[in-house]
Formats: structure tokens, sequence, C-alpha cells
């Protein structure tokens, strides 16, 4: 399985191929200027300021973070064990590096607000490396001493865990994945900051690796190539520590050429499949275009059934969410719940995808969890 990430100047798209073949393809906007909250920064101590018990953090582009004394990593740890806040000077010194991640965004002529204690949000807890406590949803009272007796047997040194409510409805095993998940992340951020000179940009928040992680199984790949440095270093996290990596701009060709031929109508056979992509719905139509079998409902079945197969495929390429509504042939009652059947199959390989059903004009409805944008977005001619 192979990851190619393709990287242009105003978007950057992710796709994975299997067997030679592209199943799916993410995209999103790249701002390279805009820091965002949970953007993870290796910065430059500029400024200590011990009256104010705070620090400026210089982070390589616009005014220089604050970070307040009470977002320091040994200040949390003194404040955890009972004891007294640091001086932000016992800490920090003037040119030292410090990973930090942005808690605020600069506003008018004030530069963001910064933390030393990093948090990593998935899907059913946040991990922080630096809290010293650990913390239970509101929503999971029932099971609030059993998470945090978790928490107590699984965290090391200062680690913590704030338990989302939808950690309510997983076991014990996928907890543990999930933590481990973040730590190994931890890890190689530290370990890239180690080897980096700040400021420097480590991690960009919310970036198209974080949005992928959460809805492919990025373990599995066992190559990565692109035509960016940067765009694979923030997938590497995501990845298992003897994935093949190859940089070039050649390397990433067929996921371009797969953009390029996209169209809003594709053919499969003699028929034809038109997805129309609007800012409510995708509408979805197909269409026999001279397609015969023995009887009518037959070649209206068959064609169907090739156009579930294609349908799937392209919400996948195209990265396709929200209402999808498909106009498929007429055919009876019986190939109806046939059909239905078969999409309800496909709920298994595209977790994203939810089948609804037939409605009373013969519309069938589905959703499609959003995740990034829609290639339409970004593709002018789609």
């Amino acid at each position: 399985m192979q990851l190619i990430v393709l990287e242009k100047k105003e978007w950057r798209a992710a796709a994975i191929e299997i067997d030679n073949e592209i199943t799916d393809i993410w995209v999103d906007r790249v701002d390279r200027n805009k820091l965002e909250p949970g953007d993870v920064i290796l910065g430059k101590v500029s400024d200590v300021l011990d009256e104010k018990s705070a620090a400026f953090i210089s982070l390589g582009k616009g005014k220089p973070g604050l970070l307040n004394g009470s977002e320091l990593a040994l200040a949390q740890y003194q404040k955890t064990a009972g004891g007294v806040r640091p001086a932000v000077s016992d800490c920090l010194e003037e040119g030292q590096a410090i990973l930090v991640q942005v808690k605020h965004q600069g506003v008018d002529r004030k530069g963001p607000i910064i933390t030393e204690l990093v948090t990593f949000t998935g899907e059913t807890l946040v991990y922080m490396p630096y809290a010293g406590y650990s913390a239970v949803s509101k929503q999971l009272s029932s099971r609030r001493e059993e998470l945090l007796a978790f928490a107590e047997k699984n965290c090391i040194e200062q680690e913590g865990l704030i338990f989302r409510t939808s950690a309510g409805y997983v076991d014990e095993e996928k907890l543990y994945s999930e933590l481990l998940d973040h730590r190994e992340e931890w890890q190689r951020l530290l370990e890239k900051a180690s080897t980096k000179r700040a400021p420097l940009m480590i991690k960009k928040a919310k970036g198209l690796s974080e949005q992928i992680s959460k809805l492919f199984p990025l373990q599995r790949v066992t190559s990565i190539v692109s035509n960016s440095t940067s765009a694979m270093e923030e997938f590497l996290p995501f990845l298992n520590r003897n994935v093949h990596v190859t940089v070039g701009p050649d390397e990433v060709s067929k996921v371009e050429e797969t953009i390029a031929s996209m169209e809003k109508t594709i053919k499969i056979g003699k028929a034809n499949v038109h997805i129309e992509e609007t800012n409510a719905l995708t509408a979805i139509d197909v269409d026999t275009a001279g397609a015969k079998y023995v009887t009518k409902n037959q070649t209206h079945y068959e064609v169907n059934v090739l156009a579930i197969e294609e349908i799937t495929r392209q919400l996948r390429l195209r990265n396709i969410g929200g209402l999808i509504v498909v106009d498929f042939l007429r055919v009876d009652k019986q190939d109806q719940r046939k059909l239905l059947t078969l999409l309800r199959n496909k709920e298994k390989e595209d977790p994203r995808l939810k089948v609804g059903g037939f409605t009373n004009l013969g519309l069938f409805e589905m959703q499609r969890k959003k995740a990034g944008l829609p290639l339409s977005s970004l593709i002018s001619k789609l």
C-alpha cells in the first residue's frame, strides 16, 4: 500500500494506491503564512520577563508568541506535585529552543498566545504529555472511575488524558491503541525538533495528515512518495518507522493524472454516471445511454449494479461528503431490495458512508462524512 502526497502552491492532496490503483484521494488548502491554534512550533526564546511571569518566543513569522509562566511544563509539574511555581528565568533563557503549541491566534497588533503544555486530540481521548492529571467527560459519569484507573495504569511520567464522550463506547484495547499512537507521534515530534534549528514549524494543526489518520489506517502504508519534503514529513508521524520514503516530482504524476482525468460524466460500458456537486448536496444520475439486455428491467438492474461500483469508487476518489442523492434506473421492488443490499455492503468498505434507502419517488439517499475538501472545490474543471 502506497501513500502519494502531492503539493501545489495553494493546496495539498494525498492518495492511497493499492495494487497500482488509486482508491482514495483527500485534499485541503495550504496556508503557510497563517498560524492556527494547535500548530506545534520549535520556537526560540527572545525575551524573559520574570516580573510579568512570562516570556516572548520567536515563532519564525509574525510577532513573537506570549508564553505565560503557568503554561510551562515545569510549572505544571510543580503544580500537580503541590510545589511552588518556578520563576520563568529558572526554566528559560534567551536564545533557548522550546517546543510550543499555539493556543490562540494573534489579534490586532498582539502576537499569538502559546503554551508548552502540548495536547493531541483524538477520536476517544485527548493526550497531554505534560499535564500530570487525567479527567473524564461529564457525559461518562458511570465509567469515570474505570477510565481514571485506566489512565493511572497506562500513563507514564507526566502524561495525562482527557476521555471524550466517545470513549464510553469503546473497550480498553481501543483506548490503549489510541494512547500508543499519540505517544509515538509525540516522540517523533520531539525527535524531529531535536535535529532542527529554531524557529521552525514542526506540525500544522488539523492538517491533512491528522484528518486522514482518523479515517484511514495509515499504519498499513508501506511506502510514501511526494514531490515535497515538508509535505511528506507531515505524514511521517502517522506511519510505521520502516516505511519506504521517496521524494521527487515524477513520483506524484499518477495523482495529477487521476485528478486531471476527472469529468462530471463517467462511462461504465455503454452506460453513463453523471455527478453534479452543489453546496447543498451531490446529485448523481444513472443513464443507460443505449445499453440493452433481454428486458428493460434487467437492463436497468445490470446497469445499476455497475453504477454502484463506480459511484462508490468516485465518492472516495473525489472526497465527496455530505448528502448524496442517486437517481438510479427504475427497477421492480425485488431488484430494488437487491440494490439496497449491495449498497449496504459498501458501508463495510467505506466507514464514512451511511446508506439510507429509496424514497417514495424512487431516489436513493445516502450520506458520507466530510473530511477535508472535495476535489471540486480546488480543481476548476470539475
